[in-house]
């Protein structure tokens, strides 16, 4: 038996049923009466039955009719219930996202990625990570995250990922240490008692690369794997620290701290990563457009600079977008 269903023959079939006419059947579905015959004759074929018993005043359907009726009524259910579902996702998308985080970024970004998705997606729970770059790279490329901020590495080869922000990080010492305006060198930071994570953090990494390519000893005085104590220990005068300038908006604002421009530049790219051949989902995507959203919006004021790829793409964007008739 060749069972070779179409669905719109089940659905005009419940039609015919219901109707127990098979010219008005074909009247209120718009199709000729002849082409809703040799569908039915293409069911009966499929299931090898008759499926309607035919009178002169109609038709009515045989028994194993009624019991292709119940399952057609039951497909027709399950195809009415997916597209519903489908629709609600569109509407009022579901989904959770595992996003992992930089302590660098968590607090200028967390709070208002999660109050702005409770708003406009409330049905999507994003659980957030906040660990150093390095682990949260692994756990993105383990499958652990769904979607990571990271600093750039040519190593981070096994995750797809995007320009997000670009910034020229600063050296930082207690208040007054550095005048408004002031540079130093990298030369003249090696003997500034550098307070630094320990490897592999990204920043240490980049200031090594830095350092070494200046042919000047990169020699730490403290190694700590804590952002808020390393910036305590430069306010406190213990030694420099080398960090992007977005880190410190609030200390530098308060006179908690003071900073100096580094020459030559030490860029830190942060990226957007999602894990290998991983196709995001919705909600996922979702989580990405809040966040370059919220990237262009929060720089003027936290100090970042958009990466220049996703600048053009929300340039893009706006030039697309219908405009409104005056």
């Amino acid at each position: 038996m060749n069972l070779n269903l179409n669905l719109t023959h089940l659905q005009n079939f419940i039609q015919i049923v219901e109707w127990g006419n098979i010219s008005k059947a074909a009247s209120v579905l718009n199709i000729a009466q002849p082409a809703l015959s040799r569908q039915i004759k293409a069911l009966e074929d499929s299931f090898g039955a008759s499926l309607l018993q035919r009178h002169t005043w109609g038709v009515e359907p045989t028994e194993a009719g009624k019991l292709v009726l119940e399952h057609a009524r039951r497909i027709q259910k399950e195809c009415l219930s997916a597209k519903e579902s489908v629709q609600s996702n569109q509407d009022n998308p579901t989904g959770t996202v595992y996003l992992g985080i930089p302590a660098a970024y968590a607090v200028s970004l967390v709070p208002p990625l999660l109050q702005g998705m409770r708003v406009k997606y409330p049905n999507i729970k994003v659980h957030i990570v906040e660990a150093f770059s390095g682990t949260i790279y692994e756990w993105l490329v383990t499958g652990r995250l769904d979607l990571a901020l990271l600093y750039y590495s040519r190593e981070h080869d096994a995750a797809a990922t995007t320009p997000y922000l670009d910034e020229d990080m600063v050296a930082l010492r207690g208040p007054n240490a550095f005048e408004a305006d002031s540079t130093v060198t990298l030369e003249e930071l090696a003997g500034k008692q550098l307070i630094v994570p320990w490897r592999p953090h990204m920043f240490r990494l980049a200031l090594e690369t830095a350092f070494f390519s200046q042919g000047i000893p990169f020699e730490p005085h403290i190694e700590i794997d804590s952002m808020p104590c390393m910036k305590e220990l430069a306010r406190r005068g213990e030694g420099t620290t080398i960090l992007p300038p977005s880190t410190v908006t609030s200390e530098l604002d308060l006179g908690l701290l003071s900073q100096a421009q580094v020459t030559p530049r030490l860029n830190l790219r942060t990226v957007l990563g999602q894990p290998m051949g991983r196709k995001p989902t919705r909600a996922v995507s979702l989580v990405i457009e809040e966040l370059e959203r919220l990237a262009i919006e929060l720089a003027p004021e936290a100090g970042w600079n958009v990466a220049t790829e996703l600048a053009s793409k929300a340039s893009t964007h706006q030039s697309k977008a219908p405009r409104k008739l005056s």
